[in-house]
């Protein structure tokens, strides 16, 4: 009996040695992934300033920027019927509050497809940015998750979709937040940057993205160019071909760019990837009328640089070419919001949660096995063997 009870316990040691093994090489791949459960809501709070009127879309002067209250609420969710064994599709709603008002009003969503282990975006035509059939590809990048057991080591792209494209984030700290190990992360980009905003997100927000020469001559008549008395003259003095390629020149839409700046600082878990406290976003737009499109207008006009009458005016008109080359884009709006504390709490619980489960399935349940696996081998080893034999004397 003694033997058989050896072999069984010798048995039942190098199966569940082996079943250790095979749960570090095959579950923990398998049960280690973005579950089909998420759901996740982020209220952050701060304040909004326009340097532009948002109605009419006038430049406002030095000191009179409106700033109002602003509220956002960013929810990210499973859409658990699309997943797969190795895809995960979560969408994500923002509603954004400023003065009171919805804006845009009928909020934005974006539909993310991630690799489910690894957390990164897929190049899939399901995802796409602010609103469906705004398709988008977001291959190789991350957002909204980091990927588990997130590195301090790591320069992750981050996706932007306000810019369609991914950014480097860099690693700032360790810190605790509610007794939790978090790594703060930064990410920036700079007007120098000309970082473009996308068009999609341009027409949501119900923004020009060109403007006529009409809407653009009380600009230049800030600039100290007296518009229409030159149109006048140039009616007298350009030919009939010149005159005829002026006016076509003019009727020309002519192009706004617009550009995204931003400073942003978050905390993330790094088990499981999971941001949990977004505590500075500052970001910007700036507007640039692009010039470029005026070119024709100064070439029809400077062929009448020595005309007695157009002449001097035109020496004026040439300063200014210079001037617009040169100016600086234009500033819209700039917003600085940071997670509400209690929304912090919430992500951070939801992130220890998930961490224990992590923890579960790559360190307690593979090492229980290989502990008890190996203390019954032991044991079944020295039921079979019988006493230790003594030294033998000398």
């Amino acid at each position: 009996m003694k033997g058989l009870a050896s072999k069984i316990l010798i048995a039942l040691g190098i199966v569940l040695i082996l079943a250790a093994i095979l749960w570090w090489a095959i579950a923990v791949n398998s049960l280690v992934k973005i579950p089909d459960d998420l759901d996740s809501t982020s209220k952050y709070e701060g304040e909004m300033t326009y340097y532009v009127n948002p109605t009419t879309h006038e430049p406002l002067p030095e000191g009179e920027e409106m700033k109002l209250p602003m509220k956002v609420e960013r929810r990210v969710s499973s859409v658990a019927d699309e997943y797969d064994s190795s895809t995960a599709v979560l969408k994500e709603e923002v509603t954004v509050e400023v003065g009171g008002l919805k804006n845009p009003p009928g909020g934005l969503e974006s539909i993310y497809v991630l690799d489910r282990k690894g957390s990164e975006n897929l190049n899939d035509e399901r995802a796409y940015d602010f609103k469906a059939g705004n398709r988008v590809n977001r291959e190789g990048s991350y957002y909204p998750l980091l990927p588990f057991d997130t590195s301090k080591d790591e320069a992750y792209k981050i996706w932007k979709g306000e810019i369609g494209e991914a950014s480097d984030s860099e690693f700032i700290e360790e810190v605790e937040s509610f007794g939790v190990t978090v790594y703060n992360f930064k990410g920036s980009a700079t007007l120098e940057d000309k970082k473009e905003v996308v068009p999609a997100y341009i027409e949501l927000n119900g923004l020009p993205s060109e403007v006529t020469f009409e809407e653009l001559k009380p600009r230049l008549q800030a600039l100290g160019v007296d518009v229409d008395g030159l149109l006048a003259l140039a009616q007298q003095r350009l030919s009939a071909e010149d005159l005829q390629s002026l006016n076509a020149a003019l009727q020309e839409k002519i192009p706004i760019k617009y550009y995204w700046t931003y400073d942003i600082e978050t905390s993330v878990e790094p088990k499981t990837g999971a941001p949990v406290n977004l505590y500075k976003d500052v970001e910007a737009m700036y507007m640039e009328v692009d010039t470029s499109k005026l070119m024709g207008v100064f070439t029809i006009l400077a062929k009448y640089s020595s005309d007695p009458v157009l002449g001097p005016v035109l020496t004026q008109l040439m300063s200014l070419q210079g001037q617009l080359g040169e100016a600086k884009p234009q500033k819209v709006l700039e917003y600085s919001i940071a997670q509400t504390e209690e929304t912090v709490k919430s992500a951070i619980d939801d992130s220890k949660d998930a961490a224990s489960k992590i923890n579960l399935v790559k360190v307690y349940i593979p090492w229980a096995l290989l502990i008890v696996g190996a203390l019954l081998l032991i044991i079944g080893l020295l039921m079979g063997g019988g006493e230790v034999p003594e030294p033998a004397g000398e």
